[in-house]
């Protein structure tokens, strides 16, 4: 079982990237703050369940997107369709390009989640088990993700 201490390390050291991750399903930062407190303390209730210490990450990862899921439910249950608020797009700037973060809105979750966690450098493998997909398909989401968002950026140009 990971110790009290090599657990908090591991927490401190993803919290930007689950944060990203959170808010890629949640869209705001209330939401993903109640999804992390779940997924921090499933985690750390669940720890003795963890084999391997070099899992930990996609295993957190993985343990996040399903209490954000869960939220999102929560949220959705909870509010009727109209108060929903929806996600901003910021508008073009004056040169007339696309801003990146609303191109990556584009994209759809699992795509723009893969990319992230890819960009924050997190290994093919590792990505693969915390999205719970077989890496080919993680490598053609990521793909596909690359080439909607050059196509979006180069349209708007």
């Amino acid at each position: 079982m990971i110790s009290d201490k090599a657990f908090a390390q591991e927490i401190r050291d993803l919290t930007d990237t689950a944060f990203a991750v959170a808010y890629l399903i949640l869209g705001n930062s209330a939401d993903c703050e109640d999804a992390m407190s779940e997924a921090i303390l499933s985690a750390y209730e669940n720890r003795g369940k963890l084999h391997k210490r070099d899992s930990f990450r996609a295993w957190f990862l993985q343990i996040l997107r399903y209490k954000a899921y869960d939220v999102l439910r929560s949220r959705q249950r909870s509010s009727p369709v109209e108060e929903i608020p929806e996600r901003e797009i910021q508008a073009p700037d004056t040169a007339g390009r696309l801003d990146l973060k609303a191109a990556l809105e584009k994209l759809g979750e699992d795509q723009r989640t893969a990319l992230l966690l890819q960009q924050e450098g997190y290994e093919l493998a590792e990505i693969s088990q915390a999205l719970d997909v077989p890496v080919g398909t993680l490598k053609s989401r990521i793909f596909r993700a690359k080439k909607t968002l050059r196509a979006i950026l180069a349209e708007e140009q």
